[in-house]
């Protein structure tokens, strides 16, 4: 339960960090370490998914975007998707009562995002900014309140349609966005070598109920941590009745 009310805390901080680009001097030029469109009007950093489109388009390697995106990796995994990515919050509002238990397919995140980037390379344009889920709610559908006279084309409509798709999905499928399609959960690639993981004692005695609990479907212990598709969310830290799991960091347990 503390977790569970840090998750929220930080989640709501991390909307609000997301939100203070209200004029160029907070415009910061970094890249969010999750999904969240530049084209919001008060946006504050860039889309990592959107910049690597860019970056493609022009035909050049980009090693800031690489070396932002390697060091949130390397340093938190895929934690920031279950800690503070504001379209992974609303997936977990979404997700109270939705089915938990499905095949995993970690592949899929890493086809989408082979897509994206052809895609890219082949329309000179940020194809996938025109379908994604996540620029129709924090982009397209507050855009026209922000900026007078806005002409509405008709990738507004399917912005909205993607949207209610997703929406959808998740209401039938925890976090099914995040567990198969959104291209910025590949960072979960990670896991396995990030200073931050969840680590299992020899306490453990396979009760399944950190399985239960997990939104991203996870069915075996020894992949808590490691898995791509684990968001280190910590839901199954709060529910271990034995206490075997817990939040680690890889270099100070290799030290001890």
């Amino acid at each position: 339960m503390k977790l569970k009310l840090l998750r929220w805390a930080t989640q709501g901080s991390a909307f609000i960090v997301s939100n203070v680009g209200f004029n160029l001097a907070l415009k910061t030029g970094c890249v969010y370490p999750y999904l969240f469109c530049y084209g919001c009007p008060f946006a504050s950093a860039g889309c990592p998914i959107g910049s690597l489109q860019h970056f493609v388009i022009l035909r050049m390697l980009p090693f800031y975007l690489i070396g932002m995106i390697g060091l949130y990796g390397l340093f938190f995994g895929r934690a920031f998707c279950g800690w503070a990515c504001p379209f992974g919050t609303l997936h977990d509002l979404l997700s109270v009562r939705a089915k938990r238990r499905a095949r995993t397919l970690p592949q899929t995140k890493f086809i989408v995002l082979g897509l994206v980037l052809v895609l890219a390379w082949m329309t000179f344009d940020t194809f996938f900014c025109k379908f994604c889920p996540a620029g129709s709610l924090f982009a397209a559908i507050p855009a026209p309140f922000f900026y007078e006279g806005l002409q509405l084309s008709g990738f507004f409509y399917v912005h909205i349609l993607t949207l209610a798709l997703t929406v959808l999905s998740a209401l039938i499928l925890s976090r099914f966005w995040c567990r198969y399609l959104c291209p910025y959960g590949t960072i979960g690639a990670f896991n396995r070598i990030s200073l931050t993981t969840i680590a299992t004692s020899s306490e453990c005695d396979q009760c399944m109920k950190c399985l239960i609990v997990c939104p991203m479907g996870i069915k075996d212990t020894t992949a808590i941590g490691k898995s791509t598709d684990c968001i280190l969310c910590g839901r199954c830290v709060d529910s271990c009745p034995s206490g075997s799991l817990r939040f680690s960091n890889r270099l100070l347990a290799k030290d001890s």
